[in-house]
């Protein structure tokens, strides 16, 4: 046989050799890129409701991470089961994947602090697992200064644990304009005192002889002042009888 026949015999045999191997190279590849995967793909199970600690031994028991996130609150689940999990039950996912679950936590429920000091209401939240948030101060007729008028989340709401409530706090009364009542009488600058959210305070009769007796001739706040509603109007009425 001529010696370049032999030297091309050699060269097909590697070539077919290293195409054989490329070839079973590229299929393992393959196989371990797309294959593989697919194979080792597992379903989710569902371990809603379940205790966190059998949830966790059961999902790693099928191949997957397990990672605890911050306890929640949801009535409709035991206290100290999963309440939440990603991915969702009956998800395909490959093994290895890290599977989310939320414990349930009881939770607190925002006590009632209506018209309560604000420093007592803030030892009340913490008695209750709870803590204070913002404070808001607003006018209010019907509760006195510093005392609770409401809160956010509202009274009675179930929340997480150490969740911050903020307060709405009273002011005090709102401040209201004083009327002007002189040269008025007596009964109707009372009326028009009272129209106002004010209240009548002291009364004095003085001597003026220009003036018409039982007439208002001074009033202290003067008109038009801002005070807090509640607040009184002192009167001076004049009046005809000589002081002795």
């Amino acid at each position: 046989m001529p010696i370049y026949e032999q030297t091309s015999n050699k060269k097909n045999v590697w070539v077919a050799i290293l195409s054989g191997a490329l070839s079973g190279l590229i299929t393992t590849i393959l196989f371990w890129a797309f294959i593989q995967p697919i194979l080792e793909m597992s379903e989710v199970p569902d371990v809603t409701g379940k205790k966190v600690e059998i949830a966790k031994s059961l999902l790693e028991g099928r191949g997957f991470r397990v990672y605890e996130e911050t306890a929640i609150s949801d009535p409709t689940v035991p206290d100290g089961t999963v309440s939440k999990q990603d991915p969702v039950p009956g998800s395909k996912v490959r093994k290895g994947w890290t599977v989310k679950v939320w414990p349930n936590s009881a939770g607190a429920e925002v006590p009632n602090m209506k018209s309560l000091p604000l420093a007592q209401a803030t030892v009340v939240l913490q008695q209750s697992g709870l803590k204070l948030g913002q404070v808001i101060m607003q006018p209010s007729d019907s509760v006195e200064k510093d005392g609770v008028i409401s809160s956010n989340p509202v009274f009675g709401l179930k929340v997480s644990k150490d969740s911050a409530v903020d307060l709405i706090v009273s002011a005090g009364a709102g401040e209201v304009a004083v009327p002007s009542v002189r040269g008025w009488g007596r009964s109707r600058a009372q009326e028009m005192i009272k129209q106002a959210g004010l209240n009548v305070g002291g009364i004095r009769y003085v001597y003026d002889e220009e003036q018409d007796p039982g007439l208002v001739i001074r009033q202290d706040p003067s008109p038009g002042s801002k005070v807090a509603k509640g607040s009184n109007v002192n009167l001076w009425i004049s009046t005809d009888v000589e002081p002795e």
